[in-house]
């Protein structure tokens, strides 16, 4: 392996370690480098896929876990920019493997590459033999050489940190999981920023947002698209004994459970209004929803009502028959017991109904 700064020769492991490798695209989604150097560079060396363990290291309690993303910083990767300890391996002893170089850097500044976990392994084997039975290897792991890195963890805060102040006109307590997230973002320079675009209208259940990396002049680089689940914890309507279909709700048959309004199948009934009729029987502790009631009908279906003709200067009475149920304010099918005819005419009581259009 060349050293850093000198000059790539043209057949050299060095000059192909990168032959190939494709940009990632903008969301740091991994497309899969050959590495073909790295098996020349084995053949080359003749190196086992392990060398034996170092002596005395067999008792050790730490392993090196190489990082499923990482920026660095000049033309040789070193071992500090890719990895990380993990166990209990001596702070001072780290720092004098965290120098080591392994291979070259990305060619392009701000262009991330991927490497695949096998090619990773080879290229560890080959770099640093010793320690390679001593690693921890993701399944991939993306570099770029210059520009910075948002992990997960900063993704996920600026999420939260956006859509916490949206939540607090929803009812219950709120609370976030389920992140969709990506595990990395890469920008090309420290200077941009990611910024989060909430949902319009947050509700309970599952919710999109939309990444932008933005340049310093507000232009946006980057849009990735996310999601997280809301749930929200809150007292609702509940049926507190069988309620058959056409029961009339009434106080004594409601009772409120605590319910994660992310898993309810509609709105739930908020407890007002009426009164109400039931449109589809409910379970004992089964939640009330807004569509499950109907208003309790003025008319119902036989009644005898006042059929009342109205116009300018003209106004007739008749008996009619309703002929299906109805509230005020609805138009329902009327037969005229005089006439035997079939008409429309809008609920007034429960005693009234008004041919529609002669008002």
């Amino acid at each position: 392996m060349r050293r850093a700064g000198s000059r790539p020769d043209a057949q050299s492991g060095d000059a192909r370690l990168w032959a190939g490798a494709g940009a990632l695209p903008p969301a740091a989604v991994p497309l899969f480098c050959r590495l073909a150097a790295a098996l020349a560079l084995l053949a080359a060396l003749a190196v086992p896929a392990f060398a034996a363990p170092v002596p005395g290291a067999e008792q050790s309690e730490w392993r090196i876990r190489f990082l499923e993303a990482a920026v660095v910083a000049g033309p040789v990767v070193r071992l500090g920019e890719v990895a990380v300890p993990v166990g209990g391996m001596p702070a001072e002893e780290w720092r004098k493997l965290a120098g080591r170089e392994l291979w070259p850097a990305p060619p392009e500044n701000g262009k991330p590459v991927n490497m695949t976990r096998p090619r990773l392994q080879e290229a560890v084997v080959a770099t640093m033999n010793d320690l390679a039975p001593y690693c921890l290897f993701p399944g991939s792991m993306a570099l770029q050489r210059g520009g910075a890195l948002i992990g997960k963890e900063a993704i996920q805060e600026a999420v939260v940190k956006s859509l916490t102040p949206l939540t607090a006109n929803l009812p219950g307590e709120c609370a976030f999981k389920d992140f969709r997230l990506p595990q990395y973002i890469f920008t090309q320079h420290a200077g941009q920023r990611l910024e989060v675009e909430p949902p319009r209208r947050p509700a309970a259940g599952r919710a999109n947002v939309r990444l932008l990396v933005r340049e310093l002049d507000g232009s946006v680089l980057q849009r990735i698209s996310g999601s997280l689940l809301l749930d929200c914890w809150a007292e609702v309507p509940a049926a507190a004994a069988v309620l058959n279909r056409d029961d009339v709700l009434t106080p004594d048959r409601v009772t409120f459970i605590r319910a994660n309004l992310a898993h309810l199948r509609g709105e739930p009934w908020d407890g007002r209004g009426g009164p109400w009729r039931l449109l589809r029987s409910i379970g004992v502790n089964q939640v009330i929803y807004r569509d499950d009631l109907g208003h309790l009908p003025a008319v119902k279906k036989g009644d005898i009502v006042a059929i009342i003709y109205e116009g300018k200067s003209l106004r007739l009475s008749v008996q009619g028959e309703a002929m299906s149920d109805g509230v005020p304010g609805e138009s329902i099918p009327v037969r005229n017991l005089q006439s035997k005819k079939q008409i429309f005419a809008i609920v007034r009581d429960p005693s009234t109904v008004v041919v529609q259009g002669t008002q």
